[in-house]
């Protein structure tokens, strides 16, 4: 994707996500497939790689850790949402609070975290507004991620088909 961060930028955001990103909890998200062939923890970190890469790029002020920890953890739902349609009915519109019990259990979260994570499907979760820069952003980025990983990723998995 465009969003190419520099070695210093890259160890930055690392730095900031160290002991969220490591965490054991975190670390599920490996296990369930977000789009195409993206597990969630992929996603999520690609996620948190835009908005910090929009937020530096485009000069916009946000706070650096909360943005890159509410990222990170929008998608802390930790089930698989493509079967179990008994509890994943509508996920669209009920994963950010469910991603957001789970983050408040296993970590402190700001406000601002809250807002990002609840609120980062927005419009469609009409109600639940990003109320802040960060939550703007993340929300952005998701839509980004979420299209490229849609798109591109299935594309580049799909056979090329020959005109004979």
């Amino acid at each position: 994707m465009f969003c190419k961060l520099t070695p210093a930028e890259t160890t930055r955001m690392h730095q900031l996500l160290r002991g969220v990103a490591d965490d054991p909890h975190a670390m599920e998200m490996q296990q369930f497939i977000q789009h195409g062939t993206v597990t969630t923890y992929e996603h999520c970190l690609r996620v948190a790689r835009i908005a910090y890469w929009l937020n530096l790029r485009l000069h916009c002020r946000a706070r650096e850790a909360s943005l890159l920890r509410g990222a990170f953890l929008h998608d802390f739902y930790l089930y698989d949402w493509h079967c179990c349609h008994n509890i994943t009915r509508w996920h669209g519109f009920k994963h950010p609070l469910v991603a957001r019990y789970n983050a408040e259990t296993v970590f402190q979260l700001n406000e601002a975290e809250k807002n990002i994570i609840q609120s980062h499907m927005w419009p469609l979760t009409i109600t639940w507004l990003p109320r802040c820069r960060e939550a703007v952003l993340v929300c952005l980025a998701d839509k980004m991620s979420s299209a490229w990983e849609t798109v591109m990723e299935r594309r580049a998995a799909q056979p090329v088909w020959r005109q004979e």
